[in-house]
């Protein structure tokens, strides 16, 4: 059973050592591999600012104007004050009676 197992484990040995002769086994990444600026980063982040800026300013306005237009068209009841049309007086009403008998 030893044997088997000293025999398997060359084998992988050799496989490894194969596959990877003249190469490092493993290059974990680093800093180096960043990408590194050669400008100031000033304009590049306002322009980028500005775009985002712009995008607010579309969405607000695409908002403020969908809720213009559902007003506009009475498409929701937003409840803001009493009805236009109040209800019937009372001595038109008759009264209900709760009693179960």
């Amino acid at each position: 059973m030893r044997a088997r197992i000293l025999s398997l484990r060359k084998n992988i040995i050799s496989i490894v050592t194969q596959r990877h002769y003249g190469k490092p086994p493993r290059c974990d990444a680093h800093m180096n591999e960043l990408p590194v600026p050669c400008g100031p980063w000033e304009p590049w982040y306002t322009a980028k600012q500005n775009l985002y800026n712009k995008f607010l300013v579309v969405g607000i306005l695409w908002w403020l104007f969908s809720l213009g237009m559902v007003i506009y068209t009475d498409s929701l009841f937003f409840n803001w004050g009493p009805p236009l049309n109040p209800g019937p007086p009372s001595d038109m009403v008759e009264e209900c009676d709760d009693s179960d008998s």
